[in-house]
């Protein structure tokens, strides 16, 4: 009887042992597994990070390079300046071929920043709205005050239009986006930023 306690006893000592070691060995895996659940997570947010800087990077070059484009549609003598002339007869040009259906006048769908040029409250801009308009526009472009407007003067405006190139949130940012009212745009919406062209 004594010996069968003693198996019985050293049975159970046993079976204790087994178990503890199996939640020991459960422990371990759960540890290597949230372990490697982790450095999964880090390379993933690493991964989404490396996306959203390259993201912003395409974006400023594209902003550039619209930027420079645009510089030099309207730099007519090629001297890396604007001129108010050069902008001002830039305007008159632009304004004729926004004036698609040749009234004279811009209508609401021709014009992205016609909310913010119609300074008279009716349904068209005049040629003199449009100037006025583009008049403090250059004024905003000129921050150095310098009275003409450089290519780096040009892209900071235009990459200020498109919310810093911050696609990473979604946003082109609030403010005047495309036509001077305030408003959130999600980028490649409206085509927010070639406001500049309008």
């Amino acid at each position: 009887m004594k010996l069968f306690k003693s198996l019985f006893v050293l049975s159970v000592f046993s079976i204790a042992l087994l178990s503890l070691q199996s939640c020991k060995d459960t422990a371990k895996n759960a540890k290597e597994a949230v372990q490697e659940a982790a450095e999964t997570a880090k390379e993933g947010a690493e991964k989404a990070a490396d996306a959203v800087k390259d993201a912003a990077k395409d974006v400023a070059e594209k902003v550039a390079g619209k930027a420079k484009k645009h510089f030099g549609e309207i730099d007519k003598d090629g001297n890396g300046q604007i001129s108010k002339d050069e902008f001002a007869a830039h305007v008159k040009d632009e304004f004729k071929e926004k004036d698609a259906n040749g009234n004279g006048k811009i209508d609401k769908d021709e014009c992205k920043m016609f909310d913010s040029f119609n300074t008279d409250g009716n349904d068209f801009l005049s040629m003199d709205e449009f100037v006025k308009g583009h008049e403090t526009k250059f004024a905003k472009l000129d921050t150095d005050k310098s009275g003409t407007i450089s290519l780096e003067e040009m892209t900071a405006f235009m990459k200020s239009m498109m919310g810093n190139g911050k696609c990473g949130e979604g946003k082109c940012g609030k403010g005047k986006c495309g036509d001077g009212k305030e408003k959130e745009m999600k980028c490649g919406e409206g085509k927010c930023g070639e406001s500049m062209k309008k």
